[in-house]
């Protein structure tokens, strides 16, 4: 073979081998960084029974690269967590130990347990303090002194439960009350709601917000009170409301979840220490 022959035959060897290796490294980005290719964007989730995206008996919401970083408004306020996070549980839970101090001043006390869904990463000490200080805020459901809440442990009596679950879990708790939580209109994950003695708390929903939350740069906190007075709302006897006026706070009853309707967010039933409340609806 004579010279400039062989210089033309390791010329193009070396250029497959580098072609080779740059698809490897386009691979390797657009995977999981072991050289396997991710999902691609907007692919179906694993059916229930198949084995990707479990651990546990836990399903997770499956993302196309790298896990993006929260949400966050230009002065840095969290409005909203995506990433991967379980949307599907085994439906068994864990409850929060202890009990809270009776939260309000006066009134019958109604108590309650605090249960996180097994295979949930939300630190159940540190939701408790945050309910507790939810609903015994000066805002909150006892401003009025007519009703107490008392946050108790597994085992005692209690008057209903607060169960943060997969969205899954919360669309069969729900279905079993008569409530569809995940249908038109309605946003990914779907929504949250109340049955007899279950305030049911949609895990999609403590993560994600809503998008007229966060494009109003609502901070994600915030959301997560509304949707915990909302809730127990119901609980408490209250039906939903509607936005008053255009520009004016919405009523914590209002299914802000589903769309403000021109109102804006509002977390807390008790304005100015009354109670704030918008025209009833259906």
């Amino acid at each position: 073979m004579s010279a400039r022959r062989s210089r033309f035959v390791v010329t193009a060897v070396a250029l497959v081998a580098l072609l080779a290796g740059g698809a490897f490294v386009l691979d390797w980005l657009a995977g999981d960084g072991r050289g396997g290719r991710g999902p691609a964007v907007g692919a179906a989730p694993p059916a229930p029974g198949d084995e990707a995206g479990r651990a546990g008996g836990v399903r997770f919401r499956e993302r196309a690269t790298a896990a993006p970083a929260p949400s966050r408004s230009k002065n840095g306020t969290v409005l909203s967590l995506p990433g991967d996070f379980p949307i599907e549980g085994p439906g068994t839970f864990t409850y929060a130990e202890g009990e809270s101090e009776e939260l309000g001043e006066s009134g019958p006390v109604r108590r309650f347990r605090l249960g996180v869904e097994d295979g949930v990463d939300e630190d159940l000490t540190g939701l408790a303090g945050f309910v507790d200080d939810t609903l015994g805020a000066e805002q909150g459901w006892t401003a009025g002194q007519d009703l107490r809440l008392q946050r108790v442990p597994d085992g005692a009596g209690h008057d209903f439960t607060i169960y943060l679950a997969t969205s899954a879990t919360t669309a069969r708790m729900c279905a079993e009350v008569g409530v569809d939580v995940i249908g038109a209109g309605l946003p990914e994950g779907g929504v949250s709601c109340r049955g007899p003695g279950q305030v049911i708390l949609n895990f999609s929903r403590w993560r994600l917000s809503v998008p007229q939350f966060v494009d109003a740069g609502v901070a994600l906190s915030t959301y997560r009170q509304m949707l915990v007075n909302h809730e127990v709302g119901h609980e408490l006897g209250y039906g939903h409301e509607a936005c008053p006026d255009p520009g004016e706070p919405a009523p914590v009853m209002q299914q802000q979840t589903v769309e403000l309707a021109g109102c804006e967010p509002n977390p807390w039933p008790y304005l100015d220490g009354r109670r704030y409340t918008g025209p009833p609806t259906p």
